[in-house]
């Protein structure tokens, strides 16, 4: 079968023409194949929200924004309409936020589905949200930053204007530093010879100090010697005192062992303590018979023997 030019141009413009409006209305958020929902979210501005933007739900796309409009019988509020899979279900306490999804300010909704509330039906209003942008950030930001920057200027200015005046007391003492060093320029140069003078006698000084030294550090190194020597001397003569004092004590207690001597016989020989022991008991005796007769020592005459042994009997019975 063969068809005309019309037939084939007629079909070419239905099927281009069913094509652009599947296109236009894809691009507008309308999905022919699949079962969609329409739910609702009211804004005060938008912001560049477009029509055919994303509607995300953890990052990821669930519709598109279908229709926006103005509703000014509400105070110029937006009225946007969402597409979303019907699959989503959403509760009376999700949240609609108008975000941006980059730098270049593309908007974009991101829903958040709490898994507490009940659930809605086609049609019905979203929680809606704004998120903030970069430039309510930056606002905010450069907020507390501009107040800074206001107080440091101001008080940079206290600051000059405490400053006013003292431009001309620097250049003052600067003038009078100048004159000063001028002076002191002059003194030195009026002293110089005078000051050549004093250097060349320091440095003669100094010269004459370096040689006593030089000399002094033999006679320092000999009178070191000497005073060793001396306390050397000393050590030993103390020593050799020492030494013969331990031998005298040594020769002493030797005797006092071979019992020679006084002491060493009283140490050795038990006759001599026998003997010293029955004379200190014969003046024991002798005192205690002098205290009981008296008168036998001490009477003009004394008594002969025979009335003193006859005292003694007659005190015995």
């Amino acid at each position: 079968m063969r068809f005309s030019k019309e037939f084939k141009v007629g079909l070419f413009t239905i099927v281009s023409g069913a094509l652009l409006y599947y296109g236009f209305n894809f691009l507008k958020g309308t999905d022919f194949f699949s079962n969609t929902s329409k739910y609702y979210a009211l804004y005060e501005t938008i912001d560049g929200l477009k029509v055919a933007n994303s509607v995300i739900v953890n990052g990821y796309s669930v519709g598109r924004i279908s229709k926006i409009r103005i509703l000014q019988d509400r105070g110029n509020q937006v009225l946007v309409e969402m597409t979303i899979d019907e699959d989503i279900i959403l509760t009376d306490s999700t949240r609609a936020k108008l975000y941006n999804v980059d730098f270049l300010g593309s908007k974009a909704i991101e829903l958040s589905i709490d898994d507490v509330g009940m659930p809605i039906e086609d049609g019905d209003t979203l929680i809606s949200e704004i998120d903030k942008g970069i430039t309510d950030f930056l606002k905010e930001s450069a907020a507390p930053v501009a107040d800074n920057l206001g107080i440091t200027i101001r008080r940079i200015n206290e600051i000059l204007l405490g400053l006013q005046g003292s431009g001309e007391k620097i250049n003052s003492t600067i003038g009078e530093l100048q004159v000063m060093a001028h002076q002191v320029n002059g003194i030195i140069g009026e002293n110089k010879e005078e000051l050549n003078n004093v250097m060349i006698s320091f440095q003669e000084l100094a010269a004459q100090l370096s040689q006593t030294i030089k000399r002094i550090d033999p006679i320092l190194v000999n009178a070191n010697g000497a005073i060793e020597k001396v306390n050397a001397l000393e050590l030993q003569a103390t020593l050799d005192e020492t030494q013969e004092l331990l031998s005298h004590v040594n020769t002493t207690l030797d005797m006092f062992n071979k019992g020679e001597g006084t002491v060493g016989r009283l140490l050795k020989e038990d006759s001599i303590y026998s003997n010293l022991n029955k004379t200190i008991e014969d003046l024991d005796s002798l005192v205690v018979h002098i205290n009981a007769y008296p008168k036998h020592f001490f009477a003009p005459l004394g008594k002969s023997r025979k009335k003193i042994e006859k005292d003694l009997a007659r005190d015995k019975n």
